[in-house]
């Protein structure tokens, strides 16, 4: 290192096949910011390259006037005349970088001035892409490109500037912080990961940075990453492991689909919260997903237990029988959830309705009567729990196709039992069908007819067999 008195002259030095290769640059003392770069320098003595150095320092030190100059023009706000010492320098010194540092500042400081609305912007980008070209590492370079383009609104290359910044300054943990807190920001997560994630490497341990971390991955939506690192960092602070850090660790599972990873954090959330009702029931909801049936079910039973109004805990039980096709428990748990609060009414009988459906898609199949009879009492229940047009259709329909597939069956037994039981299924037909019209009114005027002639058969068949 060399000191005079207006300036510093330092550099590094690494050894060479040859002798030695010196990296110099010159310091304004006042702000070591402020710098030239002189160059690189090959010799094989040090004397050979100290006299490099210094022919190239006496050049260098040619701008430092006009620099002055500029610097006085930006201070007695007159940037204009600071842009024209500028100027006269750089005529001087072509590889200036602290005359075109001085320039761009001039150009910045008009937008203070009556010249704000000029195209002071663009001329500051275009100098400071000339000093980037110059001397890579000019911080005061890349912060006045970056105010620039933000002002512009050009948010992709002010923050592609940000981040060659901080390539420009690795070491700068703050600046790191910085960029990745505005890439955030601008939505711009996903370029702001990397960083994150070299934070938390160069800081191993800090609950900060890993909360950071964790915080980044979630803005990214980077599920897979962000729950190991949010697991990390609890680790690291166990205090941070509260229901927020639950509630975020169970939405990013279940939007990864991890439905088993999910209601194993719900159960550990639970453990922690043992009278949070919320989270057993995340926990029944992502087991049932997870395949997890029985395991499901004995949670949701353990809900019921803590407190038997807690709401959708019946409803998810009536899946859970949908599930294991056991009908009896579908409309037991769904007749529940639907006293448990009449505005549930809805969704109860969608869940018996749904059954219902499977049921008489598998009779239509088969075509056998009890078929038809089973989907008729299934739709019973979700019409006797919310009465709507299309339950009382499909009442109407398996109805009618119970009876209709029983004929042959009638002419073999001739048992006024048998026909009294199709005539009731009949008479089920006639009570729902016009209800069902508003649903489907073609097919409700087929069942209809369909119906009558059903009747006219069984009347005219009873009185022939005399039944009573």
């Amino acid at each position: 290192r060399l000191l005079r008195a207006d300036e510093i002259i330092d550099g590094t030095v690494a050894k060479t096949a040859g002798g030695y290769r010196v990296q110099a640059r010159m310091f304004l003392p006042r702000d070591v910011s402020l710098s030239q770069p002189l160059g690189t320098f090959e010799a094989k003595d040090f004397g050979a390259i100290a006299k490099q150095v210094v022919d190239e320092y006496d050049k260098a030190r040619k701008q430092i006037a006009d620099n002055q100059a500029c610097e006085n023009g930006i201070r007695g706000n007159t940037p204009a005349v600071a842009v024209a010492a500028a100027r006269k320098g750089i005529a001087l010194y072509g590889r200036s970088t602290l005359l075109r540092l001085c320039m761009a500042s001039a150009y910045t400081a008009m937008k203070s001035t009556a010249d704000s609305t000029g195209p002071w912007k663009d001329s500051v980008i275009a100098i400071t892409k000339e000093i980037m070209a110059i001397d890579p590492s000019s911080r005061i370079a890349f912060e006045l490109a970056y105010d620039a383009y933000r002002l512009k609104n050009d948010t992709t290359n002010a923050l592609s500037t940000l981040v060659a910044m901080m390539s420009a300054d690795p070491s700068n943990t703050s600046l790191r912080e910085r960029v990745l807190a505005e890439l955030v920001n601008a939505g711009k997560a996903n370029l702001a990961v990397p960083i994150g994630k070299q934070l938390v490497a160069d800081n191993p341990g800090d609950p900060n940075y890993a909360k950071m971390y964790w915080q980044v991955l979630r803005a990214a939506k980077m599920d897979k990453e962000s729950v190991p690192a949010g697991v990390a960092y609890a680790s690291i602070d166990t205090a941070a492991a509260d229901s927020g850090y639950f509630d975020r660790q169970i939405q990013d599972l279940v939007a990864d689909s991890a439905f088993a990873k999910a209601a194993e954090m719900a159960a550990l959330a639970s453990a922690k919260y043992p009278t949070n009702v919320p989270y057993l029931l995340q926990k029944a909801q992502n087991e049932r997903r997870a395949g997890q049936i029985p395991a499901a079910k004995a949670t949701l039973e353990r809900v019921l237990a803590l407190n038997p109004n807690a709401p959708s805990a019946n409803i998810q039980l009536a899946l859970i029988a949908t599930d294991q096709n056991n009908l009896d428990d579908i409309i037991r748990y769904a007749k529940a959830d639907a006293a448990q609060d009449p505005n549930n009414k809805a969704r109860a009988a969608q869940v018996i309705s749904a059954a219902a459906s499977t049921l008489f898609k598998a009779a239509t199949t088969t075509k056998v009567p009890a078929d038809f009879k089973k989907a008729l009492m299934v739709f019973q229940a979700a019409d006797e729990i919310k009465p709507d047009p299309q339950s009382k259709f499909f009442i109407a329909y398996s109805a009618y196709q119970a009876a209709a597939n029983s004929t042959d069956a009638l002419a073999k037994s001739k048992s006024c039992d048998d026909f009294k039981a199709v005539q009731e299924l009949v008479t089920t037909v006639n009570i729902n069908i016009s209800g069902g019209a508003a649903f489907n009114k073609e097919g409700a005027g087929q069942i209809m007819a369909g119906a009558q002639q059903l009747d006219t058969y069984l009347t005219n068949a009873t009185k022939a067999l005399k039944c009573k």
